[in-house]
């Protein structure tokens, strides 16, 4: 299950970027876990030796950086005081870093960060900021992340889609996806698209009486009930009322259950379908960077990458750290 004692905040101070600060905080107030806030400062490594060739009396090193942190150590306490309860505050980061996703990614691991939330824009814009930093470490991240567009608040999540590519590591999203319906009140969808080119179930015998969407829906949900009963370690279980049904977590002792809906549809391409259905029919979307090819990046530069590129929904990327 997805854990939220910490979550690391990455912020170059814009609007944008402080869009996840309201994720966060609801998060770490539903489990009581603390915000950690990131600012890395990017070096200068060619006009740090352009200025020394040319024998100008500046260090970026010695003259630059130290004040630069300065001001944004002060800067993140601000934020920390102006937009995180008191209870909630963690540590108020500052690094300086060639690449700010490979600072976000180190800092993530070393800090044991449950989860990276970022927002989907800064400074430099949608298109670079999305294109860069924000999928370089949805990338390389071990710890799931969490990007956030401009304008999602906590209260309009209210449907969580899932998208399954019939893998058991696909299964594993839900473990996230519970947690966060838990934490805001949503329900889940598990959406199977199949491609023209065919689905994993096409080669399977259809049941007797039902066309090939019901009798695909009706496997998956039993490959989920099956998954499940395979990995009592999740605490997780499928409970079925008829057509109703419902994932029940006993994670930390009690009992939170979710609705969830299965749904399968056909389309041309997956990820185009799992664009279109999310920003239709749900809030936010959670996805495997695996998938079951096993190939721990093919599913990610296939599907997971395109998803996140392509949405205007607040996207949480997992990355299952064992096959099953």
């Amino acid at each position: 299950m997805l854990k939220l004692n910490r979550i690391l905040i990455p912020t170059d101070f814009s609007d944008a970027a402080r869009a996840a600060y309201t994720f966060g905080v609801e998060l770490t107030r539903k489990y009581g876990g603390k915000v950690d806030l990131l600012h890395v400062i990017p070096t200068f490594k060619y006009l740090n030796e352009s200025i020394s060739r040319l024998g100008l009396p500046i260090n970026l090193d010695k003259d630059i950086y130290p004040h630069m942190v300065t001001e944004s150590e002060t800067r993140l306490k601000a934020d920390m005081a102006e937009y995180i309860p008191e209870e909630q505050q963690g540590e108020a980061l500052v690094q300086v870093d060639i690449k700010a996703s490979d600072a976000i990614v180190t800092l993530a691991a070393q800090n044991d960060a449950d989860l990276v939330v970022m927002g989907a824009t800064g400074t430099r814009g949608r298109d670079i900021l999305w294109g860069s930093t924000t999928e370089k470490v949805v990338r390389k991240s071990s710890v799931p992340v969490l990007a956030i567009p401009v304008g999602a608040q906590p209260d309009d999540i209210d449907r969580i889609l899932v998208p399954t590519d019939y893998s058991k590591l696909s299964f594993r999203a839900l473990r996230g996806a519970v947690a966060l319906a838990d934490s805001l009140e949503s329900e889940i969808t598990l959406l199977h698209v199949i491609e023209l080119h065919g689905s994993p179930l096409d080669d399977e015998p259809r049941e007797k009486g039902k066309d090939q969407i019901t009798s695909i829906t009706g496997k998956l949900a039993d490959k989920l009930e099956a998954w499940t009963l395979e990995h009592p370690e999740f605490e997780l279980s499928l409970k079925r009322d008829g057509a109703q049904l419902q994932l029940i977590s006993t994670r930390g002792g009690g009992e939170k259950r979710s609705k969830l809906k299965i749904v399968v549809n056909r389309a041309v391409s997956a990820y185009a379908e799992i664009v279109d259905y999310a920003n239709d029919n749900c809030d936010m979307v959670v996805i495997t960077t695996h998938g079951r090819s096993g190939l721990s990046h093919l599913f990610l530069g296939s599907t997971t990458e395109k998803v996140v590129q392509a949405t205007n929904k607040p996207v949480l990327t997992w990355r299952p750290q064992q096959h099953g």
